[in-house]
């Protein structure tokens, strides 16, 4: 028995939710980021290749105050986990669609100036492409494993996260990810990925 002690710091929190009655807030999503894109095709070009990203006021419009406050009541229960000060709320900053078609993906990137960000999946046809993490720093440091002895998450250098259709997953900022090619194999506007994604920060509660 060995008696080296070991500490674990510098841990990377990501939560993850299920949203309820999501079949029918995207239903709405669905037709109102379409009409979006139709009537700003262009978009913008930030991290995303091939696909169409909005502007990042989509937090701002009318059309989407529904899954912004459903967003803002979760950011409300991770600022209560996270034992943040009750004197301030955790907020959406920004907030933008992305439309996805066959091959599109995002290139790794972070979030600037914002504490939580995050992504709601609205539409996730088979194969279309999974969100990845990835601690670059990491990998300056390689050592070689016992073969045959899963890793230990501390260890691990990536997590992915599969797209599902109603699940919104919250991560630090800070954290660089990317998000692989749609490859599915359905046709149209069945087939585009369509994601929600969205920085926060924290404000003053008004006394």
């Amino acid at each position: 028995m060995s008696d080296m002690m070991r500490e674990d710091f510098f841990t990377v929190p990501i939560f993850y939710i299920d949203v309820e009655n999501s079949k029918e807030i995207n239903h709405k999503l669905i037709h109102d980021i379409l009409e979006w894109k139709k009537e700003d095709e262009k978009g913008t070009v930030r991290t995303n290749n091939h696909g169409w990203h909005s502007q990042d006021d989509m937090n701002l419009r009318d059309e989407f105050e529904d899954i912004k406050n459903v967003i803002n009541d979760k950011l409300n229960s991770i600022s209560f986990m996270e034992q943040y000060s009750s004197e301030a709320d955790l907020v959406i900053e920004g907030m933008w669609a992305n439309v996805s078609p066959k091959y599109a993906y995002n290139s790794y990137h972070f979030h600037h100036n914002s504490l939580w960000s995050g992504v709601y999946y609205v539409q996730c046809p088979p194969d279309c492409g999974k969100i990845k993490f990835e601690n670059r720093h990491y990998n300056t440091w390689s050592p070689v494993y016992e073969k045959g002895i899963p890793r230990q998450p501390h260890q691990w250098q990536t997590v992915n996260y599969d797209p599902i259709e109603g699940r919104a997953i919250f991560f630090p900022s800070c954290i660089g990810h990317e998000v692989e090619q749609n490859l599915t194999d359905v046709e149209g506007q069945d087939g585009y990925r369509i994601s929600i994604s969205f920085n926060s920060i924290q404000i003053k509660k008004e006394k």
